[in-house]
């Protein structure tokens, strides 16, 4: 049995790092109306892990925007995470109830002039929002059914990579990376399985492995995946 206790750190950021890559990679296969300046999704409803808050501390910071961590408002926490909904599904069981939003979702606290101040480092969250027309305030995007299944395995891998850290809205992940007492966070949970729709589960697959085979700091990043599953 391997020794774990031996193993080397998790290069965690690195992780991200590359599986934010993969997912511009797929995204570029796709026939989008998203373009710059295009904000309708860009709103105050996001969740990521803290492993992905940090990235974006650390852009904002090399940006000289640290004006901006003081800046994103309390939203709604999540009722779970997306490991945990997987996980519930898998099992077969009603995941927690969700409370309903106070009002009309406001305009994220990163967008200045239609733009992300901090576009480079945005969270899996904001990635994997596109649509094949152009969406206006207040209405929904129009994807693809495949998108919403890759896309989902990708949250939930984003969520392993931060085993043993938090999940939660924007505010309230970066209020904890700022040194501030975190609320309404939720602790990441470990990948249960990758729940699709029977006609994409062999196109998943297919899809992932590239991902799980790409080389990170000397291992695959799916063997990267058991390492961290085998640490918590």
């Amino acid at each position: 049995m391997p020794d774990f206790a031996m193993s080397p750190d998790i290069p965690r950021q690195e992780l991200l790092r590359a599986l934010y890559g993969f997912q511009a990679g797929q995204e570029a296969l796709r026939q989008v109306a998203c373009g710059a300046g295009c904000a309708a999704c860009c709103t105050d409803r996001v969740y990521l892990t803290g492993l992905e808050g940090a990235l974006l501390r650390q852009e904002l910071l090399r940006l000289g925007r640290k004006d901006l961590l003081a800046r994103p408002g309390p939203a709604a926490p999540p009722a779970y995470t997306c490991n945990q909904l997987a996980r519930l599904c898998l099992e077969q069981r009603e995941p927690p109830a969700e409370d309903a939003p106070q009002g009309p979702a406001g305009v994220c606290a990163l967008l200045e002039d239609g733009r992300c101040a901090a576009y480079q480092a945005r969270p899996l969250a904001c990635r994997i929002m596109a649509s094949r027309v152009v969406c206006r305030r207040g209405g929904q995007a129009q994807g693809d059914p495949w998108w919403l299944t890759l896309d989902t395995a990708l949250m939930q891998i984003a969520e392993h990579l931060d085993l043993g850290g938090v999940y939660g809205a924007l505010g309230a992940v970066l209020s904890t990376e700022n040194g501030q007492p975190g609320q309404w966070l939720l602790a990441c949970e470990p990948l249960p399985g990758l729940p699709a729709p029977p006609e994409h589960q062999a196109r998943l697959q297919q899809a992932l492995g590239p991902l799980f085979a790409s080389p990170v700091d000397g291992r695959p990043l799916g063997a990267w995946l058991n390492l961290i599953r085998a640490g918590a």
